[in-house]
């Protein structure tokens, strides 16, 4: 079973945030499940599946992240 965050692009909440959520992969199926985290689209780095480090609440985000 694999696990990545990701931030859902197609989804832009009023203050401009759009949600992370954690996908699993198992077997070839696919689940989403939403964090309750939302994020600026610009402090998101894909690669990393991480906040980037000039983000004002990063330190934050993260916790609640791995809290998840």
């Amino acid at each position: 079973m694999t696990f990545r965050v990701i931030l859902r692009k197609d989804v832009i909440y009023k203050n401009n945030t759009s949600p992370l959520c954690l996908l699993f992969f198992h077997d070839n199926r696919k689940k989403s499940v939403g964090l309750g985290v939302s994020v600026v689209r610009s402090c998101w780095d894909a690669e990393a599946q991480r906040v980037t480090d000039d983000c004002p609440d990063g330190a934050e985000i993260e916790f609640q992240i791995t809290m998840n």
